[in-house]
């Protein structure tokens, strides 16, 4: 299952850290995050079969476990996740928390795969836009 596409306001591509195996599919919805000492909800910023970033000024150490609801249109997808990384306010970009998916039941796998090859591509050609 795979859905990589950048979101210009929340992904630098350039960066080789940011190599994704999965493509980003945007995303505007809620998400609610557990973990042992926190509950919160936030937005996400994008969606693939690996993981979600989600746009939020609360920080989770990297490492953490959390379990993971994203509401989709068809309803809530729960998953577990290991936080990879976090983003300030300090880097000009949106800040959040990537957080890579550990376990996600066979079907929540597949309504998120659905979801990510239901969105079109959002291209952003700078050239095409100076036109």
């Amino acid at each position: 299952m795979t859905c990589a596409i950048a979101h210009p306001d929340t992904d630098d591509v350039s960066d080789p850290s940011e190599r994704r195996s999965a493509a980003r599919i945007p995303l505007e919805t809620e998400i609610s995050l557990a973990s042992d000492s926190q509950f919160f909800t936030a937005l996400g910023g994008n969606l693939s079969s690996g993981g979600v970033f989600v746009a939020t000024y609360r920080e989770l150490p990297v490492g953490a476990t959390v379990e993971v609801r994203i509401a989709l249109p068809d309803g809530d997808v729960v998953a577990k996740g290991t936080v990879r990384w976090v983003r300030d306010m300090k880097s000009g970009a949106a800040p959040g928390l990537g957080i890579a998916f550990d376990a996600v039941d066979a079907e929540a796998a597949e309504r998120i795969a659905r979801f990510c090859t239901a969105r079109p591509p959002l291209l952003h050609d700078d050239a095409w836009a100076a036109q």
